[in-house]
């Protein structure tokens, strides 16, 4: 193993998921316009900062071959729609106070993929998963009857991303060509939609302080950054070490949630998550073994 990569691996790895944890901090200080704007303007500075780095890394004449074949940029349309039901499901939950929920639905993203995987890809559950899937089944179904209702954000956010990882993982594209020709395709209609908003006077032209569109662009680069290093950090070291570092992003959404905003967490709550970490244990766990076997 290469000492220095694995290293430079970690941190990637490290900075790549403590910026996912902490974006509820951003995109509360962004909420002076609505979600929906929040989430139209992501998407549009999102294109604008991945054009710029394909542009950078001279990959433009791969990134636009593909848009002259419709049947091979047809691939990236159902990835686009999942990934949008995720981004703007988040930012409304996180300007509603919704924070712990969402945290909720990070800690479940892994077992919902593994689950999608054993269903359409046929791959196989060993009974550490097994027991890791039920005990996070569980922590959920307390959750529902704690709060007197189903954790709904939390299921769509992590049953969203795993679809639009399992989708990923079949993909003919690289990382930031995938996530480029994603928001090209939302990035279109989204243009519309705020050229509409602006012309009526009810965007930010006008209402808000100019300064403020230098903190919406900030949007596109927090998030093609993390994908960026997210995606370097896999090449450098084992996905076992991945799995782990992931749920440093949910962690500290969790406690962002419970110490700045003062989300209510009482010991119901505890026991849920205590149960989900149960489960991740031992999902993590059966990871560790699975990969450790196909090393040897």
């Amino acid at each position: 193993m290469d000492k220095k990569n694995y290293i430079n691996g970690i941190i990637y790895g490290t900075l790549a998921f403590t910026i996912w944890g902490i974006l509820p901090l951003y995109w509360k200080a962004v909420n002076i316009i609505n979600p929906y704007q929040i989430f139209l303007q992501r998407v549009v500075w999102s294109f604008i900062f991945i054009a710029i780095l394909i542009i950078f890394t001279g990959k433009s004449k791969e990134f636009t071959s593909v848009l002259k074949k419709p049947k091979l940029f047809s691939k990236a349309i159902a990835p686009s729609l999942f990934i949008s039901i995720n981004w703007l499901l988040y930012i409304w939950a996180v300007n509603n106070n919704y924070v712990i929920e969402t945290s909720l639905g990070y800690y479940l993203n892994p077992l919902v993929l593994t689950l999608l995987g054993r269903i359409f890809l046929k791959e196989h559950l060993n009974k550490l998963q097994i027991i890791g899937i039920s005990f996070a089944s569980i922590g959920v179904l307390l959750q529902a009857l704690f709060y007197g209702r189903i954790p709904y954000i939390a299921i769509v956010l992590a049953v969203s991303f795993a679809i639009y990882g399992l989708l990923k993982k079949t993909s003919p594209f690289e990382s930031l060509h995938g996530l480029g020709y994603e928001t090209l395709i939302i990035g279109i209609p989204s243009v519309i939609i705020l050229s509409i908003i602006e012309g009526t006077g009810k965007g930010i032209s006008g209402n808000i302080n100019p300064s403020f569109w230098f903190l919406i662009a900030l949007s596109g680069i927090i998030t093609a950054t993390p994908l960026v290093l997210y995606g370097a950090s896999t090449r450098k070291i084992p996905l076992n070490v991945v799995g782990f570092l992931q749920y440093i992003a949910p962690t500290i959404a969790l406690f962002l949630g419970i110490f700045v905003f003062k989300e209510p967490f009482n010991s119901n709550s505890l026991i849920s998550f205590v149960l989900i970490w149960i489960g991740l244990a031992f999902f993590s766990y059966s990871q560790y073994k699975l990969l450790k076997n196909s090393s040897n």
